[in-house]
Formats: C-alpha cells, sequence, structure tokens
C-alpha cells in the first residue's frame, strides 16, 4: 500500500515534542496549563488538577468542537463521570489521558481536519 505524505496548512498547531511539563507546539514551547486548538493561537488555562470540572471545560468549547482531550500526568486526580456524562449529552466526545497519549492524538485528529481542543494541564 502507498501512503502519501499528508500537508497540514501552515497555521495548524501540531505538537513537535513534550515532557511530562511542557508542549512544543509549531515552535514554541509551553510549561505551563494550555488549551491547544487545531487552528489559532494556543490559550492559556486557569484549570489546575484539582479544579478540573464540567462547567470549566464547557467554557473553553466552541460550537464547532466535537471532540475534548484532557491531558495530564495523573489521570486518577479527578471524577471524569461528570465531564463524560456531560460532554456526551452535547455530542461532544471526551478522553482523559497522558501527556503523550494526548500529543499523539492530538496530531492524527489534526490530520483528519477534525474541530477539537486539547487541554494540557502540568500543574
Amino acid at each position: 500500500m502507498h501512503f502519501e505524505e499528508q500537508i497540514l496548512e501552515k497555521n495548524s498547531n501540531i505538537i513537535r515534542s513534550y515532557t511530562n511539563s511542557s508542549i512544543t507546539v509549531l515552535e514554541k514551547e509551553y510549561s505551563y496549563n494550555v488549551i491547544v486548538p487545531p487552528v489559532n493561537p494556543v490559550i492559556k488555562c486557569n484549570i489546575k488538577t484539582d479544579n478540573i470540572s464540567k462547567e470549566n471545560i464547557i467554557k473553553y468549547l466552541s460550537n464547532e468542537a466535537d471532540f475534548v482531550i484532557i491531558a495530564l500526568n495523573n489521570t486518577g486526580c479527578f471524577d471524569k463521570t461528570p465531564i463524560i456524562l456531560e460532554l456526551n449529552k452535547m455530542n461532544v466526545g471526551v478522553e482523559i489521558m497522558s501527556i503523550s497519549a494526548a500529543c499523539s492524538s492530538h496530531n492524527i485528529l489534526l490530520a483528519e481536519q477534525r474541530d477539537f481542543l486539547s487541554f494540557f494541564i502540568f500543574k
């Protein structure tokens, strides 16, 4: 099978690298909590591991987003059920995953030209 290299738009927010405390989007490193949309500027995020809630996630959603990634080092540090239930009612999928898995998933969704948001919560 022959694969062709997919060319992303120049303004696409591809994640180039990551550590447990930072991500690099395009050429800029972020070592604080951020929301990374497929395009448009990266948004500084005030959500912390001790205040992750459905209200805090929903306030950042756009009408177009149909999927949310929540990335953090300790995925067991909060009750995921209210967030999953509320977003599912809104027909928005959600996955809570490690930083490394989230970076890969973000780039795959970006290549698929999906409308989504990735929340990276480091602290």
